[in-house]
């Protein structure tokens, strides 16, 4: 048994680090959003229909019976890390958009805390993980769907997210490149390929110069494009003068692109319920959220199936 005298100093010592510990969790937790009711339906709809799947580590939107995407020995595809405090079901609305076009995309559960960090699910060794589990389910849909078709396909994965899972985007992106060109590739049951590849995706990620990781010396080893998509009201990621979009680009590959959506907002990329106090950080949208909805999807579907 412990001693009243050791009790009262462990007391003393440790207690202002649990109550430290205990705020900051409470703040994590109180940022959560969870996808709205309409959301919530549509995604219920698609996993009856066959066209999503609800894992324990990821959502994954599939495309069409119809899509050319499976008819290709090559399927490119998109691993999604969701915004800090945001439901990875909040992004069904626009992952289907994108998945409706023959891209397969899967949107990282990162519970409970919901924060894109290497330590906390979107590290290099999660990402590995995720394209192992979500490019066997790609293949067997390919194959059920393709029933004469049953030869190995090569399931290729970029990079991408939302906000603060966007930033996780870039700083894998800047693991990848420093990797002196290899990309992470697991083999599956049936010979098939699932593996990174050389595309990168972020929606209004942090737009800070000094905390924006330098992926400019991505060359011939491994030539990355990355695609930044911003958009205009939006108070937090946002590019404020010439120098600023100037220096950003400076520390991007050189085959990159970077992009506005025009009227819209920090939180118009998913689907979740928000407070008006929010306004603050995320800005006035002024244009629907589908019709930002409908940008963000069709900007990245280019981007990702241009050669």
């Amino acid at each position: 048994m412990f001693s009243p005298i050791i009790i009262d100093l462990l007391f003393r010592n440790f207690a202002p680090i649990l109550l430290q510990i205990t705020s900051r969790l409470r703040t994590v937790l109180s940022s959560h959003k969870g996808p709205d009711i309409s959301t919530t339906l549509f995604l219920s709809e698609r996993v009856l229909m066959g066209r999503a799947l609800r894992r324990h580590l990821y959502d994954l939107y599939l495309p069409p019976k119809a899509s050319d995407a499976v008819k290709l020995d090559r399927i490119q595809s998109l691993l999604f890390f969701p915004g800090f405090g945001i439901d990875h079901s909040a992004y069904a609305d626009v992952a289907s958009r994108i998945s409706d076009n023959g891209i397969p995309v899967a949107v990282a559960s990162l519970e409970p805390f919901r924060l894109a960090h290497k330590g906390l699910g979107g590290g290099m060794d999660d990402v590995k993980r995720l394209i192992l589990l979500a490019g066997r389910d790609i293949v067997q849909h390919y194959k059920h769907v393709h029933k004469e078709r049953q030869h190995s396909i090569i399931v290729e994965w970029a990079l991408g997210g939302h906000s603060m899972g966007g930033y996780n985007a870039l700083q894998l992106a800047e693991v990848l490149q420093s990797n002196d060109g290899k990309t992470p590739s697991v083999l599956l049951h049936d010979g098939s390929i699932s593996r990174i590849g050389q595309k990168v995706v972020a929606w209004a990620a942090g737009t800070d110069i000094e905390g924006f990781p330098d992926l400019s010396h991505a060359d011939s080893k491994l030539p990355l494009r990355v695609f930044i998509l911003l958009a205009s009201n939006d108070r937090f990621a946002r590019i404020s003068s010439h120098q600023q979009k100037h220096r950003i680009l400076s520390k991007l590959p050189k085959k990159s692109r970077l992009d506005t959506i025009k009227g819209g907002n920090h939180s118009g990329f998913a689907s979740y319920d928000k407070s008006s106090q929010e306004d603050i950080f995320n800005g006035l949208r002024e244009i629907s959220r589908e019709s930002q909805h409908k940008a963000a999807s069709f900007r990245t579907i280019n981007f990702l199936l241009e050669k």
